[in-house]
């Protein structure tokens, strides 16, 4: 099976002063480049949406191994919200075979490759799949095709795939990822100061 993992990273960071997250650095490494790996890590086509400072997140990609112009796609109304970044990705998704496609958010340094893996493999036909961490669901969102196009045909400003994904609970499987993933976001300089001081995880 094609599997996919769109990486949302098209956000301008306001909170962290407009810098945008995508170039921060954790343990040396780019949260871009940390997410390619882990994508790729987990047995699946990483797909980078780039929106604010598309420019220098793919200068930075330079020092990322194994990485191709062709997993990188803008996504020319990112300042629309996340629904126009998750719209660009499922689009590029299908138009590079993909059967299924996984959702992860740049900003989630904690999820990588053993909870992409953990998600996928927890994925069943005609069913999404959500990482759950410690009773709350999470990223990676795992969905068929067809269900991606559906969702994001519905999404709208910062929400998402939350609208579908609330509309359809009885879709949804809920795959525990405790103990393989931490589940949060960096939006504030205090959140980066607090990865920073953790030990590097896959």
């Amino acid at each position: 099976m094609h599997d996919v993992t769109v990486i949302l990273a098209a956000g301008a960071g306001t909170r962290l002063g407009g810098h945008g997250k995508a170039l921060l650095r954790l343990h040396g490494e780019t949260l871009t480049a940390r997410a390619l790996r882990s994508a790729r890590e987990a047995g699946t086509r990483p797909l980078l949406v780039l929106g604010h400072r598309a420019g220098p997140v793919r200068a930075a990609l330079a020092e990322a191994p194994g990485w191709a112009e062709e997993d990188v796609v803008d996504c020319p109304d990112w300042e629309r919200g996340l629904s126009a970044s998750f719209r660009t990705g499922v689009h590029a998704a299908a138009q590079r075979g993909a059967e299924r496609v996984a959702v992860v958010l740049v900003d989630q340094p904690g999820i990588g490759a053993a909870a992409l893996q953990a998600v996928l493999a927890g994925h069943a036909p005609g069913r999404i799949a959500r990482g759950l961490v410690a009773g709350s669901l999470t990223h990676p969102v795992v969905f068929e095709l067809g269900a991606a196009q559906a969702t994001a045909g519905l999404a709208v400003g910062d929400e998402g795939a939350r609208p579908y994904l609330q509309a359809h609970a009885e879709l949804v499987d809920a795959i525990d990822i405790t103990g393989l993933a931490e589940a949060q976001d960096i939006d504030t300089p205090e959140d980066l100061t607090v990865w920073a001081d953790s030990p590097p995880t896959g």
